[in-house]
């Protein structure tokens, strides 16, 4: 799989472990969050350390992640390298996520 799941003092950190987030495995994201969801952790952390490249379907698969977590949740992401982060700033979505330089400062601020 494309992803490996941790649960960290509550929180699930989501690593996608694919170089591409892409139309490939954003179905599966989708679906690795929702099984989250429904185990019963609506706080989660997408982290993007190892994305190189995403695409149109990776973000639509992230922004329904996001969705997915809905009012009593939490959603960040954590990670971004120079090109990803490119991509939320041009789409604005930087606006509508927190974004964290590391899994250990986004930890810290969501348990704070």
């Amino acid at each position: 799989m494309s992803f490996e799941t941790e649960i960290k003092d509550g929180i699930a950190v989501v690593s996608v472990t694919a170089g591409r987030l892409d139309a490939n495995i954003a179905p599966d994201l989708k679906m690795a969050v929702a099984e989250i969801i429904d185990g019963g952790t609506s706080r989660i952390m997408l982290d993007l350390q190892s994305v190189q490249f995403m695409d149109s379907s990776g973000l639509g698969a992230v922004i329904s992640s996001f969705k997915l977590t809905g009012q009593k949740g939490d959603f960040v992401i954590c990670n971004m390298n120079e090109a990803v982060r490119e991509i939320f700033t041009l789409t604005h979505m930087d606006r509508l996520f927190e974004i964290y330089p590391s899994t250990d400062e986004g930890l810290q601020k969501m348990c704070a």
